[in-house]
């Protein structure tokens, strides 16, 4: 299994800075922390989940936040920030059969969770009969792959190319065995001699 990029935040204000590093990455696209931070209006008493959103929009992400349930967040299939601890932000990168989450903590590492343990640090609002924590979806859009990321220089005059591509393959990479077995299953009609 090929595991989530993680980045440590260095102190307790940069939590969001590294979860977004940690999405672009993802994606394929490597930002310091400096270049993500400069597109921030962050205070010394942190970042707020408006700020985060003006970053990601900045590097060429579309975003959705909001009030998540939890039927919501188990059908998750990229990863998300989500407000943590009513204090702190992380990455849930995968949700495995509604029992297990799977956590990219830059305070803490990649740690999983049960389904418990993840309703007690993520839930902030219980209202008739249903509990929600606060999300960031993020997507790629076009101008995410053409935006330069640190270190790279002029040598590269088409960034777009293939690279485009890679966020949808990677997002849907799970229905790929699913289509080549359907190819395999599909040819083998015409692969038997006929009499």
């Amino acid at each position: 299994m090929i595991l989530f990029p993680f980045y440590k935040q260095y102190d307790s204000m940069q939590c969001g800075i590294a979860c977004m590093a940690m999405i672009c990455k993802y994606y394929g696209k490597g930002y310091s922390y400096d270049t993500l931070s400069r597109q921030s209006t962050a205070t010394t008493e942190g970042m707020s989940l408006l700020d985060l959103k003006k970053i990601g929009e900045e590097v060429g992400m579309k975003t959705l936040c909001g009030r998540v349930n939890m039927s919501q967040i188990t059908e998750v299939n990229s990863p998300c920030i989500l407000h943590w601890n009513q204090n702190h932000f992380v990455v849930l990168y995968k949700v495995k059969a509604g029992k297990k989450y799977y956590i990219a903590d830059p305070g803490k590492g990649l740690v999983k969770y049960s389904l418990e343990e993840f309703k007690s640090h993520w839930i902030s609002t219980r209202s008739n009969g249903e509990e929600k924590g606060i999300t960031m979806f993020l997507e790629p859009t076009p101008s995410f792959y053409s935006h330069k990321e640190d270190g790279e220089g002029e040598k590269k005059k088409n960034p777009r190319s293939f690279r485009f591509l890679f966020g949808y393959v990677k997002k849907y990479r799970r229905y790929f065995g699913q289509i080549v077995l359907g190819l395999i299953v599909g040819s083998l009609p015409s692969a038997i001699p006929s009499r």
